[in-house]
Formats: structure tokens, sequence, C-alpha cells
């Protein structure tokens, strides 16, 4: 988890960086560049998470095994952040 909260508090200074870049009025391609590159660091930061989350998942758990219903709602979630 320090990984991906580490890339959340990269893509907020992103953000804050794009923002000063709209407010000092900058050139709109390097402004829009600078907006792809903080979406792509999200989205990654969102398949880390995910990633995370479905190997906990299908480790087995010591009382029944894996939790089919919880993997089919990651497997979900994680096409849905893919789309």
């Amino acid at each position: 988890m320090d990984d991906i909260l580490g890339r959340l508090r990269r893509v907020e200074g992103q953000i804050r960086a794009v923002q000063r870049m709209i407010v000092e009025r900058r050139d709109c391609h390097l402004i829009a560049q600078q907006m792809t590159a903080a979406r792509v660091a999200l989205e990654r930061a969102g398949v880390k998470l995910m990633a995370t989350s479905m190997a906990d998942c299908i480790r087995p758990k010591a009382e029944g095994g894996v939790d089919r219903s919880e993997l089919g709602r990651l497997t979900d979630t994680f096409m849905k952040l893919l789309s």
C-alpha cells in the first residue's frame, strides 16, 4: 500500500502543477501533456491497487479457501478500471 500511496502523492503533485500552469496561462499543449501524464499515473495506481487486492484474495484463507464472490467483485472492478 505504501507504493500506491506514493503514486497518489505524485499524482497530487502533478495536478497542482497543472493548476499552476493554467493560472500562469502556460502553453495549452504542455498543460494537456501534463494532464495526460497525471491521468495515466492515476490509472496505474488503480491497476496496482486492484492487482494487490486480487493477489490477496487468491491466497487461500485458513478457514475455507479462496473467496470466489470477492474474487468476482475484484475482477468486475478491475475490468471497469481498464475500460
